[in-house]
């Protein structure tokens, strides 16, 4: 094994002792068990039927009956000790995958959300995702690490026996094991293969499986006829995978058969020269027997032992996978910040500020924008014109690539994570509704932790304290039915109601952000509610996104964005007798409206 491998192993195995400490510390105690008590009981499965022999070649008398009755009440306890601490190894095994799985729930939720956006974010994710939830790597890295322990000891126990016999006979069996070793690398190398195209197409699956699980497709599958489409590609997706494990069984296969050629040889020469030793006069009954025995788990445990090294190395990716995923450093700042108090609004600058997905094309190149306290303006654009873009790097989701972006006069990069967050209260296009009360739909924390008067004081100002007081709990009745048939689905209109609810709930924002909450309700709902939210923000900076022109026309200014760039600024007024995108977008969108209230 080379010296990189080496270290990942022992990385590894450092790592899983060291979680096991933490999560389960009773678990080390069964594993020192399973290794003392499978040691035990296989040199007491030697030694009794050798026992035995030579009580009876040499008549069998109360001491060696009693000796022989003692040896096997404590082979019995032994194998209870060991049956009992691999039952109890196991669960907390399953345990310890179920604890690590909750980690990196949480881990992904405290990382940079452009790593966490990014491809190779979401492939770590899924790859650590899959280790934990099926936990096989975990019970393989152990598995091997228990086996190597008792083989470590059986192989010093056995060979100092048969030293006493034949030392020749030592290095025959080590030498014909070595070549099962040979061939278990293979097979670990094809595993290491099948679980990284593993991990990318399951990512298809489980992403096709969740999307099943959005009963609101359910009208999309049977208007377009999407269910032959939409099973087609899961039987895709799970062919390809069940071809990739196929491919990985017939490789082990083939190991397994080698495997076994040099086990026969191995053992075979053994025991010939066992026989030839027994036939000469050379050994006794009882010490062919025993020797039979040495020579059938020296034999067993160099196997094992070989075989651990494999499964220790197919272990012992997975769970580095899960190890990396946790320690990243690409964790988002959360620490307080020295703010001592709340702004009633703020000002946004950005300064020549770069920005790019890819590295090599510019969502946002060389862009200038100031936003006054308290000043309200619209963001508007074809898709792609970086309006989104704009609103993740003024709440940090992402960082510029060049130039500095301002608030309140300070370079964004200066403030913690958590500090630019308290500045904000933003609603995006897809909206969070959870399976818990509207309580905490409303504060988005638990409830225990949740100012139920605010709450009930927020859905007032919205609106929406009559229609939630109608359900026998009020605020604390359940949303959604993913968890209870109870469960109630608020309409689109009083769905926005409750995520203005949500953004007044933050008292202490100075800045609003609304990037099209509301582009499923039809053109005079939005309307509706930005005016609402309008009259709701009162001296707070605000910054609204909508395709629909005529939402955003009451605002202090309007911002048109193409490419990245501003290409017209100004109030609506102004903007419509400049005569150019801004005025073609919306004098379009006017005919379209009349048309269709004149077709109505």
């Amino acid at each position: 094994m080379d010296n990189k491998k080496s270290h990942k192993m022992i990385t590894a195995i450092g790592y899983l002792i060291r979680t096991i400490g933490q999560e389960n510390p009773l678990l080390n105690l069964l594993i020192f068990l399973c290794i003392v008590s499978t040691v035990g009981a296989s040199f007491l499965l030697v030694y009794i039927p050798s026992l035995a022999v030579h009580a009876v070649e040499n008549r069998v008398n109360a001491a060696s009956f009693i000796a022989l009755a003692a040896m096997a009440v404590g082979y019995i306890a032994v194998l209870a000790v060991q049956r009992g601490a691999q039952g109890g190894r196991g669960m907390r095994q399953l345990f310890l995958g179920r604890s690590l799985l909750y980690r990196i729930f949480l881990r992904r939720m405290e990382y940079d959300y452009a790593y966490t956006e990014s491809m190779e974010g979401r492939q770590a994710y899924e790859k650590a995702r899959q280790v934990c939830w099926w936990g096989t790597d975990f019970r393989l890295l152990l598995e091997g690490l228990m086996d190597l322990f008792v083989c470590v000891f059986s192989f010093l126990l056995y060979s100092g026996i048969l030293s006493t016999l034949n030392p020749l006979l030592i290095i025959l069996l080590l030498a014909l094991s070595a070549v099962n070793y040979l061939m278990l690398r293979r097979a670990q190398r094809a595993n290491d293969v099948r679980r990284d195209e593993q991990a990318a197409e399951s990512g298809k699956l489980f992403s096709l499986i969740n999307a099943f699980k959005n009963t609101k497709i359910g009208k999309d599958v049977r208007l377009y006829h999407m269910a032959n489409g939409l099973e087609a590609m899961l039987d895709k997706s799970l062919k390809k995978l069940q071809g990739i494990n196929l491919e990985f069984q017939k490789k082990m296969a083939q190991a397994q058969s080698m495997e076994g050629v040099t086990t026969a040889l191995r053992d075979g020469a053994a025991y010939l020269y066992l026989i030839y030793q027994a036939c000469n006069g050379a050994i006794t009954i009882s010490e062919f027997v025993f020797y039979f025995g040495v020579i059938s788990q020296f034999s067993n445990f160099v196997t094992v032992c070989v075989q651990s090294f494999g499964t220790l190395q197919m272990g012992c990716s997975g769970v580095l996978a899960v190890k990396d995923y946790l320690e990243m450093e690409e964790v988002v700042d959360t620490e307080s910040g020295d703010q001592k108090s709340f702004p009633e609004n703020v000002s946004i600058e950005f300064e020549d500020v770069c920005f790019s997905y890819d590295g090599k094309t510019n969502v946002l190149d060389h862009f200038n924008l100031k936003i006054q306290n308290g000043e309200k303006i619209a963001l508007v654009g074809i898709n792609g014109a970086g309006k989104t873009t704009l609103v993740k790097l003024i709440c940090g989701l992402y960082s510029p690539q060049s130039g500095q972006i301002y608030i309140q006069g300070r370079p964004a990069l200066s403030m913690s994570f958590r500090e630019r967050a308290s500045y904000m209260a933003v609603l995006f296009q897809e909206n969070l509704i959870l399976p818990y009360s509207v309580a905490e739909n409303v504060s988005l924390r638990p409830l225990k932790n949740t100012d139920e008067a605010l709450v009930t004081e927020c859905l007032k100002e919205v609106g929406l304290l009559e229609a939630v007081n109608g359900y026998d709990s009020g605020i604390y009745t359940q949303m959604t039915k993913a968890v209870t048939e109870k469960g109630i689905s608020l309409s689109g209109g009083q769905q926005q109601k409750l995520l203005m609810a949500r953004v007044l709930y933050r008292i202490s924002s100075a800045l609003w952000i609304l990037d099209e909450p509301t582009a499923s309700l039809d053109p005079v709902a939005e309307s509706e509610t930005y005016t609402q939210f309008h009259q709701l923000c009162g001296n707070r900076t605000c910054i609204y996104i909508s395709h629909r022109l005529a939402s955003t026309r009451f605002l202090d200014r309007i911002v048109v964005l193409e490419n990245g760039k501003i290409i017209e600024t100004g109030t609506h007024q102004e903007l419509m007798q400049y005569g150019g995108q801004y005025a073609r977008l919306f004098s379009i969108q006017s005919q379209y409206y009349k048309e269709e209230t004149t077709n109505a």
